[in-house]
């Protein structure tokens, strides 16, 4: 059996002799020291920091190294903890991240977390840090009718600009109490810079804004952030059929929903065909208010509200010919002008002209109190929209007569 030679040259056998060596001897330090511009842009210059070795995803050792002598285990990948928040993007960095296609927002938007990811080799040390940008504030979806947000998570290099893939992915995990699913609560990044890796998040009820953890290997506490929670405008009400012509007027309540400030915001109403009063109005974040439509003709109508930054949904109604309100004004002139005759304590033939006029009168009255505001019945009423409202109206001034009083229509 012939015995296997390598021929190999002096100066390859030179270079495997000197890696060699080299593994050799930074196998056996516990420890090696960390070039100050990897990280003096990162950590602030404090006494300690702490530095924990990952194997496998795990935690294996911890150590506390001063910043002016940093340490890190060589041929590993370490995690130096340099502070317990997280923290707004420095603006040296931020500019950097608007060098990235497609990266938008602004610097308040992007955070980092405090830790510096470190992985030390025979070619020397590469450094990231975990960044991640509020992609969308919660926001109120109708589809869903719940609140939505999204964050976007990915490794910003700190030496270089490299795109490449890591040793070990970075396991990532989105918790919180306020929010009720977070899709996916669990993240592997195995790259350093784009694509960003996104997470939606879903809320029932949330106020001003949401507390979400974001933990990582390195602290299995989480670092605590707030999402952002963006007000939302609606407007509601129980009536959508109106009779039109101005007939009917009908309250329509305006709220705010997703914040507790007791500041307010002024609202604007846009409608179709109709009026809206007050057309503009100041309402409280944390308190109701109410205005009122009135009808206009008769068709289909769309009814909106905005703010500077805010649109509301929208609100359809049908305004329709007012033959409920004229056939209870017919009847209730009808009723006056019978009981003005049979109460007056004449006998006589049947007056039909009293009778004609008690109709008419009882339909000028209703028409003057609900279109005009002007009470002609002289009587101290409230009388709200409806057929039998309309028609004890009618027959009161059918009754009496005409007595020209103004007054506020109910």
């Amino acid at each position: 059996m012939k015995s296997l030679k390598l021929n190999l040259n002096p100066g390859t056998s030179l270079l495997v002799l000197t890696l060699t060596c080299l593994s050799l001897v930074l196998s056996a330090q516990k420890t090696v020291q960390l070039k100050p511009k990897i990280y003096e842009h990162v950590i602030i210059p404090i006494d300690t920091v702490q530095v924990q070795t990952v194997e496998n995803g795990k935690v294996k050792e911890t150590h506390v190294s001063p910043v002016t002598d940093l340490q890190v285990k060589p041929n590993a990948i370490s995690i130096v903890k340099y502070a317990k928040k997280i923290s707004v993007i420095d603006t040296a960095s931020y500019s950097r991240i608007k060098l990235i296609p497609l990266v938008t927002g602004s610097r308040e938007e992007f955070k980092f977390i405090p830790e510096l990811h470190v992985e030390t080799g025979i070619s020397g040390a590469e450094a990231f840090r975990i960044v991640f940008s509020l992609v969308q504030p919660f926001r109120y979806s109708n589809e869903l009718n719940k609140f939505k947000a999204s964050l976007g998570f990915f490794l910003m290099p700190e030496t270089g600009n490299s795109t490449a893939n890591i040793s070990q992915p970075v396991d990532i995990e989105i918790v919180s109490t306020e929010v009720s699913s977070i899709l996916p609560g669990h993240l592997q990044i195995p790259h350093l810079n784009l694509p960003s890796s996104t997470v939606e998040l879903i809320a029932d009820h949330v106020s001003d804004s949401a507390q979400v953890k974001v933990i990582t290997t390195s602290n299995p506490d989480g670092y605590i952030t707030y999402l952002k929670v963006e007000p939302t405008l609606e407007i509601l009400t129980n009536v959508t059929t109106l009779q039109g012509y101005g007939i009917q007027k009908i309250p329509v309540d305006v709220r705010f929903f997703g914040s507790n400030s007791s500041g307010s915001a002024t609202v604007n109403f846009t409608v179709g065909k109709g009026t809206v009063s007050p057309n503009s109005i100041d309402v409280s974040y944390n308190r109701p208010s109410t205005v009122y439509l009135s009808s206009e003709g008769t068709g289909e109508v769309r009814l909106s509200a905005y703010t500077n930054n805010l649109q509301s949904n929208d609100l359809n109604f049908k305004y329709i010919f007012p033959w409920a309100f004229l056939v209870a004004s017919v009847l209730g002139g009808l009723l006056g002008g019978l009981a003005k005759f049979y109460f007056n304590g004449q006998r006589r033939k049947f007056p039909t002209k009293l009778i004609l006029g008690g109709i008419l009168v009882g339909l000028i009255v209703a028409i003057a109190y609900y279109f005009l505001g002007i009470n002609l019945a002289g009587l101290s009423i409230s009388a709200g929209l409806s057929e039998i409202a309309v028609l004890g109206l009618s027959a009161l001034g059918a009754y009496f007569g005409i007595n020209i009083k103004p007054g506020a229509a109910g």
